[in-house]
């Protein structure tokens, strides 16, 4: 029904983001594919003015690579340049997600593969610490892990991309920087998938979940639920495919709900033509107007035959 709804949406030549937002003015400023080698990019966070912290999920040397994002005053993104670090990471860890703590100076990654959230140099090697995970966090399912991870003013925030073993709620955990230790949790509830479960099922590839988190200055989160389904079948199946991207806002320190409420700040489908299956996600410069810019970062699959590529979508938003 809704991608029903969002065909005739089309037609009329509305979008799905201004039929359904309910939350903060959020404008779509670009999507843009970048002129990179492709790869499987899963998670972003800036460092410094231009320069951001990018995880590759499969690289050969633990998958830390830097990118040079230079944006112009109306938000659009300029030049880009991605150098991969050389520091003999650990490989097969399946990271997913980066943040850059300023008191520190170091970069924590979280990796799917191991369930671990371990901290990095900036130039790319493991210091030995990591923050201490809860048993029950690491009873996930296969490939349905860490994806997300956030940080501000002391604080990291990750939840698995589905929920737990035998639950139906996703848990958002929260960890300290002084102690490394898992601090409260919350409960947060999904929406439910567009797609079926048989249809999922028949798909080339099907994935549905939490794929990123960020933490504002005043520790409200964005959180990032995301729907990929690309087809079976030759080039008029593969038409069909489509991801569904949506960015909710949440106040876990305030909300005293048994399940956190939230409000829906975007959603946006991609399609056959600009499909981009979006991972990562992280603050990025002020405009001139004052609004935060907030970008999305693909994860191609190393471009999966030409059906998508290295996409880095620019919103920005205008939250108090």
């Amino acid at each position: 029904m809704k991608r029903l709804l969002f065909s005739l949406l089309l037609l009329l030549g509305l979008s799905w983001e201004s039929a359904f937002a309910q939350g903060p003015v959020i404008e779509h400023i670009q999507q843009r594919r970048l002129e990179i080698a492709p790869g499987q990019y899963s998670g972003i966070t800036r460092v410094s003015d231009d320069v951001y912290a990018v995880v590759h999920d499969k690289a050969r040397g633990g998958g830390l690579f830097f990118f040079t994002l230079q944006f112009l005053a109306d938000g659009s993104i300029g030049a880009v340049s991605a150098f991969e670090t050389d520091a003999g990471g650990a490989e097969g860890r399946d990271n997913e997600d980066v943040v850059f703590v300023p008191e520190t100076q170091t970069l924590f990654v979280s990796a799917e593969g191991d369930q671990s959230i371990r901290e990095y140099t900036l130039d790319g090697r493991e210091t030995g610490r990591q923050l201490r995970i809860p048993k029950n966090l690491k009873n996930c399912a296969s490939n349905a892990g860490f994806e997300a991870l956030a940080y501000a003013n002391g604080t990291f925030w990750t939840t698995t991309e589905s929920p737990l073993p035998g639950e139906t709620l996703h848990r958002l955990q929260s960890f300290s920087l002084r102690k490394l230790a898992a601090g409260k949790s919350w409960h947060y509830q999904a929406d439910t998938p567009t797609v079926g479960n048989a249809e999922a099922a028949s798909a080339k590839a099907y994935v549905f979940g939490i794929s990123a988190l960020t933490a504002l200055p005043d520790e409200r989160l964005i959180v990032m639920e995301r729907e990929v389904y690309v087809p079976s079948g030759g080039f008029f199946e593969m038409m069909g495919a489509f991801t569904l991207t949506s960015l909710f806002l949440i106040d876990p320190l305030h909300d005293k709900s048994k399940v956190l409420q939230k409000t829906l700040l975007t959603r946006f489908y991609t399609n056959f033509i600009n499909l981009a299956n979006f991972e990562g996600m992280c603050l990025g410069p002020t405009l001139p107007d004052g609004r935060k810019t907030l970008l999305l970062l693909a994860d191609s699959q190393d471009g999966s035959q030409g059906l998508t590529g290295e996409y880095i979508r620019v919103l920005a938003l205008d939250i108090r």
